[in-house]
């Protein structure tokens, strides 16, 4: 899964989940408009199998949720490798900011690492931070303030 699958990812977001849309097109829909605006289908394939895998963490998310109240977080010579600097930075952050709590950070690497980019830059780790937040609940306010800092750089204070 390389960066296209991403930019796949970032245009889903974009195109249907950024959106107060009441209705999002069926799969198929959605993937008939991909494969002809140029997307291969086996990466759209793999793009819709990053989602599902995020719609379970998501449901699972409540459970998670208690497993890391506290934590203290060093980064695998993996996530080391994956991510740069500025990533690892974006995401310890955050949670520093009480933006993201530990676990949304280790559901956030999960997705990231699945991805396959390497190294992951600060832009795209904001990127999956905003998707990520997009599908868990009670992130409505974390989710405001990512998705300011990638569009407008200057996050506003909720």
């Amino acid at each position: 899964m390389k960066t296209e699958v991403f930019d796949i990812l970032i245009y889903l977001f974009e195109t249907y989940l950024d959106d107060d849309q009441a209705e999002i097109p069926s799969e198929e829909n959605i993937r008939n408009e991909l494969a002809r605006v140029g997307f291969h289908n086996s990466k759209v394939s793999k793009a819709f199998d990053w989602l599902e895998d995020l719609a379970i963490l998501k449901d699972d998310f409540a459970v998670i949720k208690q497993l890391h109240s506290t934590s203290f977080r060093i980064f695998s010579p993996l996530e080391l490798e994956k991510f740069d600097a500025r990533a690892q930075r974006v995401l310890m952050e955050l949670v520093e900011l009480n933006v993201l709590t530990p676990t949304q950070r280790e559901i956030i690497i999960d997705k990231a690492l699945a991805l396959d980019i390497a190294p992951i830059d600060q832009e795209q780790m904001k990127w999956v931070v905003l998707m990520v937040l997009f599908n868990m609940p009670d992130s409505a306010g974390s989710f405001t303030w990512i998705q300011d800092l990638l569009y407008q750089e200057f996050p506003t204070l909720h």
